[in-house]
């Protein structure tokens, strides 16, 4: 089995997902400000936001660095992969007022989130390196 491509296709599908998870959640935090008076409503918009910039910056440089074969490259994505675990969690079990459709969401985002990581070790394995003659 070809880890680096399974790699590939996964940071690829989460670009997709994580556009919609990102409407959805900014949609649906607009829709609780105007709603509801929750406390932490602008806390809710940072954390969503800082986790736009992560993950954006983690599949780019999954991305580049999986087609490279860049192996320190894939470790950085991989660990950026930690703070932004923390951030659906947030969303997830943390946050003052969670829908249902935001859990499922969020635990949508951890399967996909989980799986890179799984896979991003895989390829930085020498095991799974190609052999060159």
């Amino acid at each position: 089995m070809n880890t680096s491509l399974t790699f590939e296709v996964l940071l690829y599908l989460n670009s997709y997902y994580f556009g919609l998870f990102s409407v959805c959640e900014i949609g649906i935090n607009i829709v609780k400000a105007i709603n509801l008076t929750l406390p932490n409503i602008w806390t809710d918009f940072g954390i969503l936001m800082a986790i736009c910039g992560l993950e954006l910056i983690r599949v780019v440089l999954g991305r580049k660095g999986n087609l490279t074969e860049s192996n320190w490259t894939v470790l950085i994505a991989i660990l950026l992969t930690l703070p932004s675990i923390m951030g659906v969690f947030y969303f997830m079990l943390w946050q003052s007022l969670v829908l249902r459709l935001e859990y499922i969401m969020c635990t949508i985002q951890l399967c996909f989130q989980t799986a890179e990581v799984v896979f991003g070790v895989l390829c930085l394995l020498p095991i799974c390196k190609k052999t060159e003659y």
